[in-house]
């Protein structure tokens, strides 16, 4: 009920200035509207499936062995404890999950429709409104009826002007009002801001979150992140003075970004794991982001400099209380040691389907790795954050599964495979855990600038564009590697280096455009975890990729139209040193005004779990889009 309220406050608001800045009145009233009807499809072109859901889990099907069964010592402690029946022989040595039989051949099969309304109030003012439809039945057939695009921040709705379900969205990505006068400008109401110019790469470009459940960051390369940038209800302006200055600020209403559901195509989160989203939003949902930029040029040189305070719209994540319930009489539900605390207020859940809980240490180790996370870290944050866990670990370091008598700490992977199995066995089903996003607050300041190469001619560094984008964001805080509620704070420097130039290779073809960028990363890499805690598997703790030197990543994109503009090709490259690469050769034909079909292929590789692509090597597919311009 309260979101309704800020709507419906917000848009009697914008009425009110809008009809201020109307001067003189009008008697006129002109409009445009234009739109287009796109069907787009990505049809997987590998049998990988999404190792975050039930039905892709590479154990599906598999047979484990458990450890607590060959240790006479584990087999004592959780017959103790639990009373499962290990010591007299009816504890099975083994462990499966279920062979979920199901194959997944697209990743989107969509229909989408905008309207873009334009209206010209006077020769000062201007509004422009876009409607957006996207509809998407459930190709991916997860289990249960999954939800593909609610979320709940505003209600059950992700952006403050929209309306979605399991299967649909309908938003306004656009609702404002422009008004201009000599040298300012000032935009009003429901926008994007788009700050920098890198491919790929988002430096300067930190006014907006992402939206992430429709296709990932998987569309056309060149488009950039238009479709996945969020909008919010906020105010910007610009003063242009001194012939080559402009000063532009503005301020926002905070909306956080939105990851892909669980269950959905392209979840990134371990299924294993629920993420609670409305508490962490629910405590800043009122808070306001703002910014300002003095851009400029001095001779042949341009320059930008800009301060953003915001609250930072990807979540943290840390773990909360699970409020775990077990059957009277076992020896689990109580307190072990003098911390008093119960087993509700530990982070887990009984996954009593089998379908969706980590039964075994290759399951959590496993989904740890490829989610970043240092899996024994994890173990720890439980015994130094919740007392229940605490007291188990210390009974378990009496028998030697710890570091030391005593000491309930684990650092040694064999030992944390030893008591994940212990764990599981203990509470007699697979576990879930639980976690809340947090959204902290942060200050980025940048600079920039570009300038033009002259050379020869027609020769390849003539008219090169060279362009510079960096930003320091002071005691920036990351989710720790092992998901504790002490988040990792550290300064962090974001560079991005771009070389783009247009060239004629022939008279009989338009010039190709060439673009060529390197990041560096200080602390994180391009999905923002943090690099402590990358490089990790079943089999090892995390190496942290690139902690000691950053992270680096690269972009080479062309695009070559042809004569007559009707065919046009690209073909774009991301290569992350930590050993992955995302590949998009793409072709778009326009056989007239009204008709545009694209095609490109997104293809993913990762050496190991130190690279961003190691989660998304199964969504390699052929995309095709078929847009109906009007």
């Amino acid at each position: 009920m309260r979101e309704s309220k800020k709507i419906n406050a917000f848009v009697p608001c914008l009425a009110l200035v809008a009809s201020a800045l109307i001067a003189p009145p009008v008697s006129a009233f002109d409009y445009s509207v234009s739109g287009f009807i796109r069907q787009e499809m990505a049809y997987k072109i590998n049998s990988s499936q999404n190792p975050n859901s039930a039905h892709g889990n590479p154990l599906n099907g598999v047979t484990v062995t458990n450890l607590v069964p060959l240790d006479p010592l584990a087999c004592l402690a959780v017959d103790i404890l639990a009373g499962v029946g290990c010591i007299n022989g009816t504890l099975p040595r083994t462990k499966a999950r279920k062979d979920l039989d199901q194959s997944v051949d697209w990743n989107v099969n969509a229909t989408r429709a905008e309207i873009d309304i334009s209206t010209y109030l006077s020769n000062n003012l201007k509004g422009f409104t876009k409607i957006r439809a996207y509809y998407q039945p459930d190709v991916f057939n997860d289990y249960g009826d999954n939800n593909l695009f609610g979320v709940n921040n505003h209600g059950n709705e992700a952006t403050y002007l929209s309306l979605s379900d399991d299967d649909y969205i309908i938003d306004l990505p656009s609702l404002y009002f422009d008004y201009s006068k000599g040298p300012l400008w000032v935009r009003l109401g429901q926008q994007q801001i788009a700050w920098g110019e890198a491919l790929f790469f988002r430096v300067a470009d930190m006014a907006n979150g992402l939206d992430l459940r429709r296709h990932l960051f998987f569309d056309f390369g060149a488009e950039e992140y238009a479709d996945e940038r969020l909008s919010s209800p906020g105010i910007r302006a610009s003063y242009n003075f001194a012939n080559n200055w402009e000063l532009e600020v503005f301020a926002q209403m905070f909306q956080p970004s939105v990851i892909p559901n669980r269950g959905s195509p392209y979840s990134l989160l371990p299924y294993q794991f629920t993420l609670d989203l409305e508490s962490g939003y629910d405590r800043v949902d009122d808070n306001v982001n703002a910014g300002i930029r003095l851009r400029g040029q001095v001779g042949e040189l341009g320059l930008q400099f800009f301060a953003i305070s915001r609250h930072n719209p990807d979540p943290l994540i840390r773990l909360v209380p699970g409020g775990q319930v077990l059957a009277e009489g076992s020896l689990l539900k109580g307190p072990f040691g003098p911390s008093g605390a119960t087993v509700d207020s530990q982070p887990f859940t009984r996954d009593t389907s089998g379908d969706f809980g980590f039964n075994s240490w290759q399951d959590w180790f496993g989904g740890t790795g490829l989610a970043g996370i240092d899996g024994v870290g994890i173990l720890n944050t439980l015994i130094g954050e919740y007392g229940y866990i605490d007291d188990v670990f210390t009974v378990l370091s009496y028998a030697g599964f710890t570091d030391s008598f005593g000491d309930p700490r684990v650092s040694d992977i064999e030992d944390g495979k030893l008591i994940v199995d212990i764990l599981v066995t203990g509470f007699e089903h697979p576990l879930q855990a639980g976690g809340e996003a947090v959204y902290v607050s942060e200050n980025i300041f940048g600079f920039g600038f570009n300038y033009i190469f002259y050379a020869e001619p027609d020769t390849l560094f003539d008219q090169l564009v060279v362009r510079l984008e960096a930003s320091y964001t002071p005691d920036k805080k990351f989710t720790s590697p092992s998901v504790s509620s002490n988040f990792i704070e550290n300064d962090e420097w974001i560079t991005s280096l771009t070389l783009e130039k247009y060239h004629r290779f022939s008279d009989d073809f338009p010039a190709t455009f060439f673009i060529f960028e390197w990041m560096h990363k200080s602390e994180s890499d391009m999905m923002g975890r943090h690099l402590s805690g990358l490089g990790g598997d079943r089999n090892h703790l995390p190496g942290g990729g690139e902690q000691d030197r950053g992270w680096d990543g690269f972009v080479f994109a062309l695009q070559q139209p042809f004569p007559n503009l009707t065919w046009r090709l690209d073909m774009s490259l991301l290569y992350d040193l930590n050993g992955g690469y995302f590949f998009q050769p793409a072709v778009r034909y326009k056989p007239n005004g009204d008709w545009t079909i694209e095609a490109f292929a997104n293809i993913i590789g990762a050496d190991n779990n130190g690279s961003i692509f190691a989660p998304l090597e199964f969504s390699d597919d052929f995309t095709m889009r078929l847009t109906y311009l009007f």
